[in-house]
């Protein structure tokens, strides 16, 4: 029996020391990737990288990428452009008709252009060392485009004016959410009518006449109402992006049966870029487990851990990438539930929540 124990033992340590091993031997693999492709970037003359990358506010998410570039790649200058990603989309359909992109890589909210522009032959295919730690379901599986973060949509709260958290889009029209609400339009940002479509299917349409009868404030762009509702002017939002870590007074709020959002931020490098070499460092890059634990939910590799309080993204069975994926490939049919959402509430007020100065007051 000792005999047995000291054999179970020692196996069970040798592939303990494997699997560290080979965690090592990944980590290795990326640092590697990414000092190679910065010399010969820099050996190649590629001094600068042009990014345009999808956003809502100038104080977007990304800006925490600029911050983290400058110190990993000072030789390297990045010139990240935000900008609504339907916005981009339609300035980089222009150019590459011409086959001159200004970009040398882009990543977006509208997934379903990454399969048309690969279809067209556009972006160049690059699988960087990570490639392994990403799951085959949002990824392109010859590597022409590849997610670079997650970006979940859920209830936003301000937990010290709340009576309770909100679980069901139910919830929200309770008598206190009334003139407490602060919402997006969902007709001017197809991930926010993601929501409303699920919403809609289960509830129906007499749950948006009600969510109406409780006055919400609508606004263009998901980064005001979520300013809003942290500095306590409004008790909760749904459809936007926030920490997964709490702040003071604001806090994300997963639902336990209705729909919530999960995407994967999608990137591909343009076969025409000027800097293809520093591009391809850029990738591998913020898909390393280093810049991947950095970000705020969860992250596109199946290595790196979920925020204190959340399990792995693919375990909850009420979010769904890739539901989301179909929903945006379906331009007809999101075209058509857009304009009912319109007749509803009205058409989109305001100018760009990049540019306003109304909204850009709110952040």
């Amino acid at each position: 029996m000792k005999k047995i124990a000291l054999t179970v033992m020692l196996a069970s340590s040798l592939l303990s020391a494997c699997n560290q091993d080979n965690r090592g031997n990944s980590i290795n693999a990326e640092e590697d990737e990414i000092a190679s492709l910065y010399r010969d970037a820099q050996t190649q003359g590629e001094r600068q990288l042009i990014v345009w990358a999808g956003g809502d506010a100038p104080t977007s998410p990304n800006n925490w990428i600029v911050t983290e570039w400058k110190k990993d790649f000072p030789d390297i200058d990045l010139q990240l452009i935000t900008d609504l990603s339907k916005f981009h989309d339609i300035t980089i359909d222009k150019e590459l008709a011409l086959g001159n992109p200004t970009a040398d890589l882009t990543h977006l909210q509208t997934v379903q252009n990454f399969q048309r522009w690969r279809d067209e032959g556009h972006l160049e295919a690059f699988k960087p060392a990570s490639w392994n730690k990403i799951p085959n379901d949002i990824k392109d599986q010859d590597g022409y485009y590849l997610p670079v973060y997650m970006i979940t949509f859920a209830h936003y709260v301000n937990k010290n004016n709340i009576i309770s958290e909100p679980d069901s889009f139910n919830d929200y029209l309770k008598p206190e959410y009334k003139d407490n609400l602060i919402l997006t339009y969902p007709h001017d940002d197809d991930a926010v009518l993601y929501l409303y479509k699920e919403i809609v299917d289960k509830y129906g349409w007499e749950f948006l006449d009600k969510l109406l009868a409780q006055n919400p404030r609508w606004i263009r762009g998901t980064a005001a109402p979520r300013a809003v509702v942290a500095r306590g002017e409004k008790m909760a939002t749904f459809g936007v992006a926030a920490s997964f870590t709490e702040s003071t007074t604001g806090k994300t709020v997963l639902p336990t049966e209705d729909t919530f959002l999960t995407w994967a931020q999608t990137g591909g490098i343009f076969k025409n870029a000027r800097h293809k070499t520093a591009a391809k460092l850029y990738m591998s890059w913020l898909t390393s487990k280093k810049m991947q634990e950095k970000w705020i939910q969860w992250s596109v590799r199946n290595d790196v851990q979920a925020k204190v309080g959340y399990r792995p993204y693919n375990t909850y069975s009420n979010t769904s990438p890739i539901d989301f994926f179909k929903f945006m490939i379906d331009r007809e049919s999101l075209e058509i539930f857009k304009k009912q959402i319109e007749e509803k509430i009205g058409p989109v007020q305001g100018g760009s929540p990049l540019t306003d100065p109304e909204i850009l007051s709110l952040l």
